[in-house]
């Protein structure tokens, strides 16, 4: 039986071929469309492997649902998706656009606050419950997650791989959403002036925090009576404070599931309520 590691090797040779050749296609619709199908038969190679595989050890097993076949299986997701997304581009002008895109950052938003508790799991590198997570169950089918459900096939399948394969998924996802935006944005070439070069202002706190803070404006509606978009008030602070905003949706998902979410704002109120007193002295 040939070894597992050495099946990969080859599996990934031959993955790094056939995009080479889809790449130099034109069509961006076509590319993703192409990928998609690549990952496909990928994945069923992989599969056809596995259902003759025995696993080494409990580690073998583990390593393969938790790292080898999200990894395939989640480029698979994301290429169809984006293949869908562009398939179904709407015409229109900035708003329609914008709207279109941002129901996409939406779903994942709904996923993430769906698997909250898998999701922190995962991304805090947790390993206690692997031996359940990543390994078969054929007689402990209440382990099994919505998600696996739809990818269920026991000899193929651990309960949470899938789960793993959709984050895996939905952060490049999130990426090439925002790539989007970013583009569409700039086509609507909406004035501004760069205030940053006259008020030489520098954000000295952590990237974090400001993102912290511009989300808590954001929830308290206070700029514009709450009819502002948390892009156009990052933009206003980046050019303010000469700051690079980067993944401000993923870093508001990990704020979310740290011990303290008010972190900068706890400090703030700690800060003032300092100054208040000094002053009174």
């Amino acid at each position: 039986m040939q070894n597992m590691s050495i099946f990969i090797e080859n599996l990934n040779k031959q993955l790094e071929l056939d995009l080479s050749c889809i790449s130099q296609k034109n069509s961006v619709v076509y590319k993703y469309q192409q990928r998609t199908a690549c990952y496909y038969e990928i994945i069923l190679q992989l599969k056809s492997f596995v259902l003759n595989y025995s696993f080494s050890d409990l580690n073998e097993e583990i390593h393969f649902f938790k790292e080898i076949k999200p990894r395939f299986m989640s480029e698979f997701l994301y290429n169809k998706k984006v293949f869908q997304i562009l398939i179904s581009k709407p015409i229109g002008n900035y708003d329609v656009l914008l709207n279109y895109y941002e129901n996409y950052l939406k779903q994942i938003t709904w996923f993430f606050n769906t698997h909250q508790e898998f999701y922190q799991y995962y991304r805090l590198n947790s390993t206690y419950s692997d031996a359940i997570f990543f390994v078969r169950q054929k007689d402990e089918l209440f382990f099994l997650t919505d998600a696996s459900v739809n990818n269920f096939e026991p000899a193929f399948s651990s309960s949470h791989d899938f789960l793993v394969a959709r984050i895996m998924s939905n952060d490049k996802l999130e990426e090439f959403l925002k790539a989007e935006i970013a583009a569409i944005s700039a086509k609507n070439e909406i004035p501004h002036v760069d205030i940053s070069q006259n008020l030489n202002l520098e954000w000295t706190d952590s990237k974090s925090d400001l993102i912290e803070l511009i989300y808590a404006l954001i929830a308290k509606g206070s700029i514009n009576k709450g009819n502002c978009d948390i892009r156009q008030l990052a933009h206003f602070f980046e050019l303010t404070f000469n700051v690079k905003l980067q993944d401000i949706y993923r870093t508001f998902q990990d704020i979310k599931i740290r011990s303290v979410q008010t972190k900068f704002i706890d400090s703030l109120k700690a800060s003032f309520l300092k100054k208040i007193d000094e002053d009174f002295q």
